[in-house]
């Protein structure tokens, strides 16, 4: 008996190891097994990068599309402001004496060709001060009551300021008025957009577009503002430096309703005043004060600059 039992617990490990061998049969399902679960990793992998790839492209697309659109928005506004400059300019020549055109300086006859505008590049650095500041109300509204004090131009409101600097030529006023301009649109109440947008050195020409906050009234806890664009265009001669302001257009948010407005129908005499025009309407009244203020400011600071 003691022999027996002696010889069952050595045969024991070999009893174990011939339950843990698996047969060829076990051995080929096990391996197959295997494989199709790497096949399905790798396939798995496979649609991962595919995905990746995809969206990758797809980014990449879209990201070229965006610039390709900014590109066109760039353009699109390029031409639409040199258009405005040649209506402008157009427009002046009417009114303006063509005994000018005999008289060409030599600056010009150097340049070539005098109608070259030119978007600009990096902007010129003078010490200016621009008044970017709002003017403050008056306190009458006789100013605002006067006829004509907003002035139409074939059928445009256009404000125009003539500054006589003596002894300076066109160039040194072409680069003061660059740089007031320049400085104009960086201003704390300056919206996108707002940039000096052509130049013509040739004519000593300057576009710039101004969008911009045009406030009515701010306090702790509101803000009443309209955006306003408009266009200024500085023309340099020696001894005189010419500014217009036109094209003004406002775009008035209330509560979320935008209205948009332009000069001509909103702040002239005929649409901001009663009939006996004694007294400014509530809402387009406001719009013609600030817009009034806006103008002698920017022109003050215009006269400043130049000096």
């Amino acid at each position: 008996m003691k022999k027996t039992l002696i010889f069952l617990f050595m045969c024991l490990p070999l009893m174990a190891m011939a339950q843990t061998t698996l047969t060829p049969e076990q051995q080929l399902e096990q391996a197959q097994r295997q494989l199709e679960e790497a096949k399905a990793a790798l396939e798995k992998a496979k649609q991962n990068a595919a995905k990746a790839k995809s969206e990758a492209a797809e980014k990449a697309k879209k990201d070229a599309e965006a610039i390709q659109r900014k590109i066109a928005e760039t353009k699109a506004e390029t031409e639409r402001v040199a258009r405005e400059a040649a209506k402008i300019r157009e427009e002046a020549n009417k009114d303006s004496n063509k005994k000018e055109g005999t008289t060409t300086d030599s600056t010009t006859k150097k340049e070539g060709n005098s109608n070259a505008w030119v978007v600009p590049t990096t902007p010129d650095k003078a010490a200016v001060k621009a008044n970017n500041k709002v003017a403050d109300s008056k306190n009458t509204n006789d100013i605002y009551l006067q006829p004509g004090i907003v002035p139409e131009v074939n059928g445009q409101v256009i404000w125009t300021e003539e500054v006589n600097v003596p002894n300076a030529t066109a160039s040194e006023l072409y680069d003061k008025a660059y740089a007031y301009l320049t400085k104009l649109t960086e201003g704390s109440n300056q919206l996108e957009g707002s940039k000096v947008a052509l130049v013509n050195k040739n004519e000593h020409s300057i576009i710039a577009t101004i969008r911009e906050k045009l406030i009515f009234s701010s306090t702790f806890l509101s803000l009443d503002y309209t955006q306003c664009n408009y266009v200024l265009q500085a023309t340099c001669k020696d001894g005189l430096a010419t500014l217009s302001m036109s094209r003004i257009t406002y775009s008035y948010d209330v509560q979320g309703n935008v209205t948009n407005y332009t000069a001509e129908k909103w702040i002239t005499d005929h649409y901001s005043m009663n009939k006996k025009q004694t007294r400014l309407l509530p809402v387009s009244g406001k719009f013609r004060k600030a817009t009034i203020d806006r103008k002698d400011s920017i022109f003050q600071g215009f006269r400043e600059a130049l000096q």
